[in-house]
């Protein structure tokens, strides 16, 4: 772990024109994306940076974990388990690390109330809440970083051993649809008190602060803020996609008071956010599935869309071929053909006849799914088939307005 996050670059290493200019099989390092910015508490022996882009060969077993993660991700939506929050904060954290501590002390419990300090707003919502903080993680990112080279022109790569430690190291965020609660529409977000989005705790955010937060969201990427509200809880007894134990339990903070800060923390001057995708292809003459993930300033459209190009070239170019398994936007598919796509996976309009042929195809138990698509067909694709109602539009927008209607 780290005590502070290191000094973001004034350029974010996407390439400016043409193909990325390394082997898919190789992951450059880029300064940017530390695994800090928290405070308070001991720290052991910084690590590295990760790398601005990475891509990786899959292990079967990794293969699973990306899309249990995906498929998880759709209980989050289910209406009916989240309440107005009530009553005043008793518990406070003005870090990442401090509020994650607080939940493995169990101080967290649900209905508690919380109130997060100067903290930074992102519109993107963690891929696996919480779990950078474990100390799992931890290992396996260190595992990725025992497994480099360097190049004659001094360029530090991962070997394919590096694999998708990243990935089960904690990396990643996704972009969600908000969704009505109450009555009123609310965000799926990340405030983090460092730079780095994933690193930070899952929040739901009411549309009626969202108008305030939209313009800064615009010009920079994530809004420092205070934050209050009460710890909800999803339900434990929903089944892992393949019947697995969570590592950590679906949590988020639902929040019911909210005040805008004038300025980041001090030396965070621009804002990350790291996306992923897993496809099988055929990558330097080798078929099997591959993890892929970039970083982002949230605040440059041109950042976004270069880092979507970027790994366009893996996927839609002849010399990548691929067929895309998870991909990271629900507001805005990058990838409509995904086979366990965002979009789908929320709207409830995954097949479980279509992921078994997938699964079985690739030597996954496809049997161990069965609960799962048991509730996810009672409940998420019954909600968007039989009049529950999603928000419509989208967040990426600088205009326009949300409307709520009946999924059909």
């Amino acid at each position: 772990m780290t005590t502070d996050l290191p000094p973001l670059p004034d350029d974010f290493p996407l390439p400016e024109d043409g193909p990325a200019d390394f082997a898919p099989y190789e992951q450059r390092i880029g300064p940017g994306m530390g695994g800090g910015g928290r405070s308070g508490g001991g720290a052991s022996e910084p690590e590295p940076a990760p790398p601005a882009q990475l891509c990786a060969q899959l292990e079967t077993p990794d293969l699973g974990e990306a899309v249990a993660t995906q498929a998880d991700l759709a209980y989050y939506g289910l209406p009916g388990q989240y309440q107005p929050p009530t009553g005043s904060a008793d518990v406070s954290a003005t870090s990442n690390r401090e509020v994650w501590q607080k939940f493995l002390e169990e101080e967290l419990y649900d209905t508690r109330r919380v109130r997060l300090e100067h903290v930074h707003l992102f519109e993107w919502f963690p891929l696996s809440p919480g779990r950078f903080h474990t100390p799992q993680a931890e290992h396996q990112r260190r595992l990725a970083y025992e497994a480099m080279f360097q190049t004659a022109d001094g360029k530090t790569y991962f070997t394919p051993a590096g694999k998708a430690s990243m990935i089960l190291g904690g990396v990643g965020a996704v972009r969600l649809r908000p969704r009505f609660v109450g009555g009123e529409p609310h965000y799926f977000m990340t405030a983090s008190s460092s730079a780095v989005c994933h690193e930070g705790f899952p929040v739901l955010v009411p549309r009626r602060f969202y108008g305030q937060l939209k313009p800064r969201l615009l010009q920079d990427g994530a809004v420092p803020v205070t934050l209050s509200g009460e710890m909800r809880y999803l339900p434990d007894d929903l089944p892992g996609f393949f019947g697995q134990k969570r590592e950590i339990p679906r949590l988020l903070l639902h929040v019911d008071q909210l005040e805008i800060l004038p300025a980041p923390r001090s030396g965070v001057t621009r804002f990350l956010v790291s996306a992923a995708v897993t496809f099988i292809g055929q990558v330097e003459g080798q078929m099997g599935p591959y993890l892929s993930y970039v970083t982002f300033d949230p605040a440059s459209r041109d950042s976004v869309q270069k880092a979507v190009a970027w790994l366009e070239e893996f996927y839609t170019g002849q010399q990548y071929p691929g067929q895309i398994v998870t991909d990271f936007d629900e507001v805005i598919p990058r990838f409509p053909q995904a086979q366990f796509g965002l979009a789908d996976v929320m709207l409830g309009k995954l097949s479980a006849e279509r992921a078994r042929s997938f699964l079985e195809a690739n030597g996954l138990p496809a049997e161990a799914t069965r609960p799962y698509f048991v509730i996810y067909n009672q409940t998420v694709k019954q909600i968007h088939t039989g009049g529950g109602a999603y928000v419509e539009g989208s967040v990426y927008t600088e205009g326009g307005d949300f409307v709520g209607r009946d999924a059909g």
